[in-house]
């Protein structure tokens, strides 16, 4: 299911800039569009924990992946940048919720399990989105129309996810704080209305943690929405503009899978640091050479200095001092998606105003901002231990 909901939500991206072209408008209305589609996630998301408290998170995921997959055409045949907007708000609120239920299920069968195997999802999600991207990027090389193109994705990933249901756990889900994605069942849990008491000892940090995550959204959000947008400026070949998606995708997807062995040498704090000025640098200089092959380059660096980041910031919310550990992590999640909304709009008006390149150079002003803040994900190292230990109680509690 991870995988599923990774290959649809990245199969248009290499081909953004064939819908700008098609409908002949400029990137601060591209920028709109976008924004437009990610409010739908905004919006929709947080329907996700009711449901899945009502349905099931195996019913809720198969669910949301029939609401949108089928739809996935439509902002291919949007006849305006409106229409292309509320196009991607539909498929990005249908997945917001499938990637909400999904993980809810990946947390009870994690529990069931008897070790922790949720990273490895994301890992399999990341391999999606290498596929999708693949895939979008093999088809504008082929001249496939968009429109058949996503609806074929669309359709393969119903089917996909029909099958893949059947083994999917049944029954409701276990009592747990983590299926409410707002923290409303833990803020009553104890029946003092502690997360707010909590929060208030813990503004400082939450708020550090809250600025990181928009930065993180920037480093991450930039370089995949805009790569095929940037490369076609730049004269790639119609067959190369996604290119520096893939790459980019392929990089992060491999670091996921190896930055848990570098993080437990280094730590979170030192190992987000070194990356971000990795990519502060690379990226500056992919972007000043200007060519494709740099370009390319420079979004490989990205994708693996973004790997850690977002794992590193959930893990210091759910450990922030007189936070409870729902709080904290919705909190984040909260934010992350504002970013998602903002980050396109603020790069298409910046691009618009002063040029492609510096929009895309945000990603470099970000990066330099996130050393100095990646202080705040201490949190998470002091509390790993303990988080782990508190888990398998919590496992153990819910099998009981």
């Amino acid at each position: 299911m991870f995988a599923i909901n990774g290959i649809t939500g990245a199969a248009i991206l290499p081909r953004l800039v064939d819908v700008q072209q098609s409908l002949g408008i400029d990137d601060a209305a591209l920028g709109a569009a976008l924004a437009i589609g990610a409010m739908g996630g905004l919006a929709v998301g947080p329907v996700a924990g009711p449901l899945v408290s009502r349905w099931g998170s195996a019913r809720v995921t198969v669910g949301a992946l029939l609401s949108y997959a089928p739809l996935l055409f439509l902002p291919a045949v949007a006849p305006g940048t409106v229409t292309l907007g509320l196009s991607l708000f539909w498929v990005l609120a249908g997945d917001a919720v499938m990637d909400a239920a999904m993980n809810a299920h990946g947390i009870r069968v994690q529990a069931g399990y008897g070790r922790s195997i949720l990273n490895s999802f994301h890992g399999f999600w990341s391999v999606g989105a290498v596929v999708g991207g693949a895939l979008g990027a093999a088809s504008a090389a082929l001249q496939v129309p968009l429109a058949p193109f996503l609806l074929a994705v669309g359709l393969s990933a119903c089917v996909a996810g029909l099958v893949a249901a059947r083994s999917l756990l049944p029954g409701p889900d276990p009592h747990s704080h983590l299926v409410d994605g707002d923290g409303a069942a833990a803020a009553g849990a104890d029946g003092h209305g502690g997360p707010t008491v909590r929060a208030r000892a813990a503004t400082r940090p939450l708020v550090l943690l809250g600025l990181f995550i928009l930065l993180a959204v920037v480093v991450e959000d930039v370089p995949a929405r805009w790569s095929s947008v940037y490369m076609a400026s730049i004269g790639a070949a119609a067959g190369a503009v996604g290119l520096a998606y893939v790459a980019f995708a392929a990089a992060q997807t491999l670091g996921r899978f190896l930055a848990d062995r570098v993080i437990d040498v280094y730590g979170q704090v030192v190992v987000v640091r070194v990356a971000m000025v990795a990519v502060a640098v690379g990226y500056g200089v992919g972007l000043l050479v200007g060519g494709p092959v740099a370009f390319v380059l420079a979004s490989a660096l990205v994708g693996l200095g973004v790997a850690p980041l977002f794992p590193a910031a959930l893990l210091a919310a759910a450990h922030l001092p007189g936070v409870r550990p729902a709080t904290g992590v919705a909190v984040v999640s909260w934010l992350a998606r504002i970013g998602f909304v903002v980050a396109p709009l603020a790069v298409g008006v910046l691009a618009e105003s002063a040029g492609l390149v510096w929009g895309m150079a945000t990603t470099v002003l970000a990066a330099v901002l996130l050393v100095p803040l990646a202080g705040v994900l201490r949190a998470g190292e002091s509390g790993t231990a303990h988080g782990r230990a508190a888990g398998r109680g919590d496992a153990r509690s819910d099998r009981g």
